[in-house]
């Protein structure tokens, strides 16, 4: 899976995209105790600004349910997963600086796209990560989840001869080696709106990966909103 960051192809809008410049190191937004033994980072959607995970509370709910962790948001926006970065600048500028420091326990918080970045970090880089907290992620292209949903399980599915930009497939492949078969995963959260467009593979992966208490669902859709509720209800029952 070294490397799956190429693959995202299918998450990018338009050949007339101009993303904004990936700077290195990247830039954060932080919060919470510089000096503390947790850190927490919170990694933005597609169309988001790190300054929204202020402004939309999600900063405020953290430091309540950890206020002794540090917390950051990376500026990890489309350009870095169009440039192969993501996964890269997370490790370097942000997880093995924070361990050097003195971090014991280190959490992700996905949305949208960060969800997959989370995914796909945890899969490149297996170990450094205690917990993830995915809301609404992005998982992949539709037929590639029908595909997975008609074998009747992942371990079932055959995807046969996969090409080297398919990353939906790719993507699932490994969570099947490395998370099913392996047992080698983080503890894992998910929320997700009932009316999101992105449920139906949030209902498979919490079939194949979670138990039913690891879920939380709303009323909702694919916004801020249901991702502030989540959050709250995800962090005061875990």
């Amino acid at each position: 899976m070294k490397r799956l960051l190429f693959l995202l192809l299918g998450i990018l809008p338009s050949c007339a995209y101009l993303p904004r410049p990936a700077h290195v190191p990247v830039k954060t937004l932080s919060a919470g105790n510089p000096a503390g033994k947790e850190l927490v980072v919170f990694l933005p959607g597609r169309w988001s600004l790190v300054g929204e995970f202020k402004k939309e509370g999600l900063f405020q709910i953290a430091e309540e349910k950890w206020p002794e962790a540090r917390l950051v948001a990376p500026d990890l926006h489309l350009g870095y997963y169009q440039s192969q970065a993501a996964s890269q600048r997370l490790h370097e500028d942000i997880i093995l600086p924070a361990k050097a420091s003195g971090v014991e326990t280190i959490r992700l918080v996905g949305v949208s796209m960060g969800g997959l970045g989370a995914l796909i970090y945890d899969l490149e880089h297996p170990g450094e990560i205690d917990e993830i907290y995915l809301l609404a992620p992005f998982l992949g292209e539709e037929e590639a989840i029908a595909e997975i949903e008609a074998a009747g399980s992942l371990r079932k599915w055959k995807p046969g001869t996969i090409e080297e930009k398919d990353f939906s497939r790719r993507l699932w492949v490994g969570l099947r080696e490395k998370w099913l078969e392996k047992g080698d995963r983080p503890t894992l959260y998910l929320g997700c709106g009932t009316e999101d467009r992105l449920a139906p593979s949030s209902r498979l992966l919490a079939q194949e990966f979670l138990s039913e208490g690891d879920t939380t669902w709303l009323p909702g859709g694919h916004d801020w909103p249901v991702w502030r509720k989540l959050f709250a209800e995800m962090t005061a029952k875990y």
